[in-house]
């Protein structure tokens, strides 16, 4: 009988079939397993489905479309006005000022939409059994959450007041004002770096409402619904106060003169407003400290974040 002919190529294959080989070479190449590299892939993660999702792409179109049309009204304005303040408005520092204003006013529910969806959409949808059982802890999904919402806020407030400035100006060009840029020195840069830092600070910390509703009630409602309540029932809260203040006397009145001081929306302007006065030349009428303002506000977000990675930590999502 002649000897059975063995083909080289195969036996390395054979080999590595063989139990005694622990080598297997894997499919997916999953990167470093550290805290850190595993929270950064997570973050990736979040903001791709952030951008595949139709929402966000029109969410964003509605952002530039309005801030266009805020521009263009002022332009159709300065038409008719012969003194030319009209117009002026279209030039920087003050475009700044209208970009991050039409950012901030009707926008901001645009930030809790997508915030609330994204952390109440995994228990809406039933994916958050799935993910908690990956290999990374509750802590990263979370802190993937609120890495991915705070990249979309600065994108967000970047892109907007770039484009207000952009498109102030090409339409500043089409009425020919002449644009000195004799505000430009260093301390005026600054300034409008804190304040358009300020500007994403906004957006970001009623985000984090929207992530903690969003946790709180398992569901992209509770999430969407608990942050624009608070986003619209702050302004209301603080009236109320400032007027109650005034006709009752006594600790009860100085407890709801003192209220208003520790909502999110006053603090926030307070901070805004001072860094506008060195910006714009506008003045504040706020008197508190801009350390307490940012202490409230830093309060706020440990707070939240922590309650929230308290009940997802604790949560037992079997059913």
């Amino acid at each position: 009988m002649h000897p059975t002919e063995t083909h080289p190529s195969s036996t390395p294959a054979r080999e590595c079939q063989q139990p005694g080989y622990d080598f297997v070479r894997p499919s997916v190449l999953l990167g470093r397993r550290d805290y850190l590299s595993v929270l950064l892939r997570l973050i990736a993660m979040e903001l791709y489905k952030l951008r595949r999702r139709p929402l966000t792409r029109i969410s964003a179109l509605i952002a530039l479309f309005t801030t266009f049309l805020v521009f263009f009204a002022l332009f159709l304005f300065s038409t008719g006005d012969d003194s030319g303040q009209v117009v002026r408005l279209l030039l920087p520092p003050t475009s700044i000022n209208i970009a991050v204003q039409t950012a901030l006013t009707p926008f901001t529910i645009l930030i809790i939409i997508l915030a609330g969806s994204a952390a109440g959409g995994e228990y809406t949808q039933g994916t958050i059994r799935l993910l908690f059982t990956r290999g990374p802890t509750r802590t990263q999904f979370l802190l993937a959450k609120v890495g991915a919402m705070l990249i979309c806020c600065i994108l967000g407030i970047s892109g907007l007041s770039i484009s207000g400035l952009v498109i102030g100006y090409l339409l500043s060009l089409l009425r020919q004002v002449p644009d000195s840029g004799s505000f430009l020195t260093t301390s005026w840069l600054l300034h409008t770096f804190l304040f358009l830092l300020l500007a994403i600070v906004n957006w970001f910390i009623f985000a984090v409402i929207a992530l903690f509703f969003g946790i709180l009630g398992r569901s992209s409602a509770a999430g969407i619904g608990g942050g624009i309540v608070w986003y619209l029932l702050e302004p209301i809260i603080g009236q109320v106060c400032q007027l109650s203040s005034e006709l009752v006397q006594g600790p009860v009145s100085t407890f709801l003169r003192a209220l208003p001081d520790y909502l999110i929306g006053n603090n926030l302007a307070t901070l805004m407003a001072h860094q506008g006065y060195y910006i714009f030349g506008s003045s504040s009428i706020s008197t508190l400290p801009d350390a307490e303002a940012l202490a409230v506000l830093l309060a706020y977000i440990v707070l939240l974040l922590g309650i929230a990675g308290w009940l997802n930590h604790r949560r037992d999502i079997t059913n």
